[in-house]
């Protein structure tokens, strides 16, 4: 039996600063297989395989790394993968294989979520942390890889912790049923912008 635990998270750049993505609603985010890669679950903490690094770079999204675990070595936009494990330090931890500097546009569309300063006591041990854990949020609009909004959700996401309203922390009953939904909200990122 695989036990699964709180998952890192896709990290994207704004001005400077890193935050991690907490939900998103849209499409054409990239993903390994993207590439025709096919990533291995790469720990407890990573089932996926991988893990992407965007930029926000004068209004648009921009992929700018991709750590993955796969026997796949392939080259994408150019860049050929790094394999030397003394060059990567931690990304070593779960990854075998790192693309650095890809450059790549994305043709996202939708609204994404990115989170940072996480509040520790809020920590789930299972799936991804759920949007009000974090203090500062903000979402970011983007139609066809263009960042056409940004609002800062922080007080939003303090009032939602106010009021409960966040993910619950565990499941409402020991029943399969029960157990098996929140496993699979915990595990989902989807959202929609109110």
């Amino acid at each position: 039996m695989i036990i699964m635990t709180g998952q890192i998270t896709n990290k994207f750049k704004y001005e400077g600063e890193i935050y991690e993505l907490v939900a998103y609603h849209g499409e054409s985010l990239y993903a390994a297989e993207d590439f025709g890669i096919t990533p291995q679950m790469a720990s407890t903490a990573c089932w996926r395989g991988y893990q992407t690094f965007y930029d926000c770079v004068d209004g648009e999204l921009i992929l700018d790394s991709l750590h993955v675990r796969t026997e796949d070595k392939i080259t994408i936009n150019g860049v050929v993968p790094n394999e030397n494990e003394e060059l990567a330090e931690d990304s070593w931890v779960f990854f075998n294989t790192i693309y650095e500097n890809l450059t790549l546009k994305t043709k996202f569309t939708g609204s994404l979520l990115l989170g940072k300063d996480f509040i520790q006591e809020m920590y789930v041990h299972m799936g991804f942390q759920s949007p009000e854990s974090f203090k500062i949020v903000i979402e970011i609009e983007v139609n066809d890889g263009e960042i056409i909004k940004i609002t800062d959700m922080s007080a939003r996401m303090e009032e939602r912790r106010k009021h409960g309203l966040e993910k619950p922390s565990s499941p409402p009953t020991h029943e399969d049923k029960d157990v098996g939904d929140w496993i699979k909200d915990r595990f989902s990122q989807d959202y929609k912008s109110e």
